[in-house]
């Protein structure tokens, strides 16, 4: 039995690794693994591009609801059941994906895959760390957030195996027994606050404000028409966060490239993500937001372009070159929103402003990933789609950073500090 002090100095790290565990199965097992599935569901099923483009739409449609319903759900059930119920929801909905013979049964499997995303979404994880950290908060929540990246990393090769060795059925139930088998871990380990437990928050006592509504500081109040040409900028990125991963596998496949070389460059993603994450925090706090929108973003986009030249070279290096570009300039899709609200909103409005910049997201990619299926289909593959997609990145950049010089060019990332 570990004593007060161990378990005050062992305890907020636990709370650390079940939302890393919490990542792991809603972003990645819901959203980044999803798509190797597809084309296996191709051969077997006989679905098109569009057809399997839609999976993401209604995922991303099941997530838009379910980020709406979380805040109600934490006030109405606390934070300790959440993590599970996420991992119930994946598991149920991978069972039935299992068993889908119809596009009806797919779609509406791909719908639970997207509450689950939703629910265990970083706007779970933030009031737990907020909880239990009263240091090192920024640090923390890019530690967590890099469960997407492990997913890649360590589930992609797995899916792709189980799928060759047991087929698309097992696959899918291996899977799912995963998931609430993480899920029941997170329930036994996570309590809502450290007093529950005798503890206090990691760097001592709790702060007067420790409530998951607070918003940073700020004093930036921009203009109705400037409120608007963030949210426009804000929904371009829809594409390219959701749409784009999910047109890889079909476009790599189409490509020339075999499902284990795609998971070999998934898995690359996914330790290159993991890094760029913290890599990401950490450039915030010492150069400041303005100008890792630059840098990032642009690495993003050179990543899009990249990817949507696969079909016009013989299958070689260029997929991991377009992969790791993607993963290092991707670090904006998760934690930009919260830094953007943050520097560009009215401190009264800073969480309402996060899930609308987190749904306003997701509803770009549901019609992302609509567009790019028929762009597919009719033009023979996803480069169209990849340079939109690039597009609208640079769109999202010059607006974003345009507004930074009106309104907050020099603001930092102030959470650890």
């Amino acid at each position: 039995m570990l004593s007060v002090s161990s378990r005050q100095a062992v305890y907020p790290w636990v709370i650390c690794a079940a939302g890393v565990i919490l990542i792991f199965c809603s972003i990645g097992l819901c959203g980044n693994i999803m798509p190797i599935y597809y084309p296996f569901l191709a051969a077997e099923k006989g679905f098109n591009n569009a057809e399997l483009s839609a999976i993401t739409t209604f995922r991303c449609a099941g997530a838009f609801v379910s980020m709406g319903l979380l805040p109600r759900l934490i006030k109405r059930l606390s934070l300790r059941p959440l993590p599970l119920l996420t991992c119930l929801t994946i598991g149920a909905s991978l069972l039935l994906m299992s068993e889908a013979r119809n596009l009806f049964t797919l779609y509406v499997a791909a719908v639970g895959t997207g509450l689950a995303y939703g629910l265990g979404s970083m706007v779970l994880v933030s009031p737990l760390v907020r909880n239990w950290f009263n240091r090192r908060e920024g640090l923390v929540l890019s530690i967590c957030a890099c469960g997407s990246g492990l997913a890649n990393l360590v589930a992609s090769p797995l899916v792709t195996y189980a799928v060759e060795r047991f087929g698309l059925k097992t696959a899918f139930r291996l899977e799912a027994a995963a998931a609430v088998l993480l899920g029941l871990v997170m329930f036994a380990l996570v309590r809502d606050e450290p007093g529950s437990l005798g503890l206090l928050p990691f760097g001592g006592k709790r702060r007067q404000s420790a409530a998951p509504a607070s918003a940073p500081s700020s004093q930036v109040r921009m203009s109705r028409a400037h409120q608007r040409l963030m949210l426009a900028a804000v929904l371009a990125t829809g594409p390219a966060n959701i749409g784009a991963f999910s047109f890889f596998t079909m476009q790599s496949s189409g490509s020339g490239y075999s499902p284990m070389t795609v998971a070999a460059a998934l898995s690359v993603f996914g330790l290159e993500l993991t890094v760029a994450k913290l890599l990401y925090g950490w450039c915030n706090d010492r150069f400041g937001v303005y100008r890792c929108n630059f840098g990032f973003l642009s690495l993003l986009i050179s990543g899009n372009l990249l990817l949507g030249l696969l079909p016009l070279f013989k299958p070689g290096f260029l997929i991991f070159l377009s992969m790791g570009l993607t993963a290092l300039g991707y670090p904006p899709m998760m934690i930009g929103f919260s830094l953007w609200a943050r520097d560009l909103g009215d401190p009264a409005g800073y969480t309402k402003k996060v899930a609308r910049y987190q749904q306003l997201s997701m509803a770009g990619g549901m019609a992302g990933t609509m567009a790019g299926g028929f762009i597919a289909d009719a033009a023979g593959d996803y480069t169209l789609a990849y340079i939109c997609c690039a597009l609208l990145l640079l769109f999202t950049l010059i607006t974003v950073q345009y507004l930074y010089r009106r309104y907050g060019k020099d603001k930092r990332s102030q959470t650890d500090k």
